[in-house]
């Protein structure tokens, strides 16, 4: 390394005021989603379908990847039943912010 060199790298981070299209799609082709005034995420569960088990009042679940594939988390499986992640927002108490 040349020691007048200050660093070997540097990194561009953020976006700019006025976005474009191109400026939030990534090279894989999937999108960015704003979060903004979103609320954050309290709960997570999982649910069988195939097993009659029903979405929890208040509860989204989630059916596709963002890449458009099944989030079945059993997708796959022999002889599994299906089993999706759900999960509530709101401001009602803390957010998750670790998953053990």
């Amino acid at each position: 390394m040349d020691e007048r060199r200050v660093a070997d790298y540097f990194v561009v981070a953020g976006l700019p005021d006025q976005p474009s299209l191109e400026d939030l799609v990534t090279r894989d082709g999937t999108c960015l989603k704003s979060t903004h005034n979103q609320a954050p995420i309290t709960d997570v569960t999982v649910i069988f379908p195939s097993l009659g088990e029903e979405n929890p009042e208040g509860y989204t679940q989630i059916w596709t990847t963002p890449t458009g594939h099944p989030a079945n988390l059993n997708h796959g499986s022999l002889r599994s039943p299906s089993v999706f992640i759900c999960y509530r927002r709101g401001w009602d108490k803390p957010p998750l912010v670790d998953v053990g």
